[in-house]
């Protein structure tokens, strides 16, 4: 009598030839489905951020840890699916049998969307809220401060799958077959459903490349003609447009130029660059006020420039910083009708001048170019300087 309560192990003749098959095919499909859904959607929630803030961009070693998150919970998902199936069948061979098979079936089940909808729902917040947000700068890093929460989520599906199932048959071989097979369809789904991110990132480069070019170029520049080397952060800043470390540049820059002592010549570079690439520092006031301006104030650059021999490296580039003021202040309004033929940042200073610079800082941007140019010591090197044009009132 005691034989007849004891568990069967699980057989594909218990479980069905058929239904093992379905079990197996629509396990594979689902995990499939689920994996490609799943990369495809970080990509597009990637190309959402730029809308109001930076490429949300993965490093390396994070997009590989991600990428294997991604299949190794698709492919545990398929699992599910699986064994959903295979516990649908007739064959009790104890009373307690089919309850078992119902409670593992809603087990799985209710685990297997509980899943999908936590992902969903986190993997739709993160992006739309934080990412996506000026001045995201990294403050949450979830492979950093919580790898192994990534790690635990498919390992515990992967037991969820099995436990109830344990109740109806002995399937310790079939556990550890499965790890094994879902080990190997992991590598698999991971080689052949990863969207590569490098697609979304040049076309985010190719809108930006003319900037990135105008970085580089000086960052080399300052490094042959003055010996001037930037650290990898203050590239990587430089590049960056919505980032609190992107604004907080623009804003201490600007602040050094304010204060009555000399400003360094690798300062008096970083103005430049930002000042021609146009960086914002998040911070716009009325539309008449002068501290919409966001880079060093003219006047700043004529006191600096008193500070230095007119035929130093630091006078040279302070005049650089004028002429792209000058030349800023001068940028023609672009009919939105050929915004097209334009780049990001062209538009962006069309818009901007016709609204936030007011009519103080013409003024002094003027009176500055006049001294230079009356100015008897700064005429050889001012003399390039190109006119102000009247603008509309």
């Amino acid at each position: 009598m005691i034989g007849n309560y004891r568990k069967d192990k699980i057989a594909i003749q218990k479980i069905g030839k058929q239904r093992f098959w379905i079990g197996i095919i629509s396990g594979l499909f689902s995990a499939i489905v689920i994996s490609v859904t799943f990369n495809y959607f970080r990509e597009v929630f990637r190309y959402i951020t730029t809308l109001s803030a930076d490429l949300f961009i993965l490093e390396k070693s994070e997009l590989l840890f991600y990428n294997y998150f991604f299949a190794s919970l698709a492919t545990v998902l398929g699992l599910s699916v699986t064994i959903a199936i295979w516990m649908t069948n007739n064959n009790h061979k104890r009373k307690k049998d089919k309850i078992y098979k119902q409670l593992s079936r809603t087990n799985i089940l209710f685990t297997f969307w509980l899943i999908l909808m936590m992902i969903a729902k986190f993997g739709s917040i993160v992006p739309f809220i934080l990412y996506g947000m000026p001045g995201y700068d990294n403050q949450l890093n979830l492979f950093e401060e919580y790898w192994l929460l990534f790690v635990l989520i498919p390992i515990v599906v992967f037991a969820q799958n099995w436990f109830i199932v344990r109740l109806i048959y002995r399937s310790e071989k079939w556990i550890l077959f499965s790890f094994i097979i879902c080990f190997v369809i992991t590598f698999a789904l991971k080689e052949t459903t990863s969207v590569n991110q490098e697609i979304l990132n040049s076309v985010y480069y190719k809108k930006y490349e003319s900037d990135f070019k105008y970085v580089d170029q000086q960052i080399n520049k300052a490094k042959i003609e003055y010996g001037i080397e930037f650290n990898e952060n203050t590239i990587k800043t430089l590049k960056k447009w919505h980032t609190k470390s992107s604004t907080e540049q623009v804003i201490r820059l600007k602040a050094a130029f304010s204060k009555d002592k000399k400003v360094s010549l690798d300062t008096i570079i970083l103005q430049k660059i930002v000042l021609k690439n146009f960086k914002e520092n998040g911070k716009y006031f009325n539309r008449n006020s002068i501290d919409n301006w966001r880079y060093a104030f003219p006047k700043d650059i004529l006191r600096q420039l008193e500070f230095y021999d007119v035929t130093s490296n630091e006078s040279k580039e302070l005049l650089e910083i004028i002429k792209e003021q000058i030349v800023l202040v001068n940028t023609l309004e672009i009919d939105w009708k050929e915004y097209d033929k334009y780049t990001d940042t062209e538009i962006r200073k069309s818009f901007a001048i016709k609204y936030n610079i007011p009519k103080q800082l013409n003024e002094q941007l003027k009176k500055v170019r006049e001294r230079l140019m009356n100015a008897k010591k700064y005429y050889e090197i001012s003399k390039n300087l190109p006119e102000l044009k009247q603008r509309a009132e």
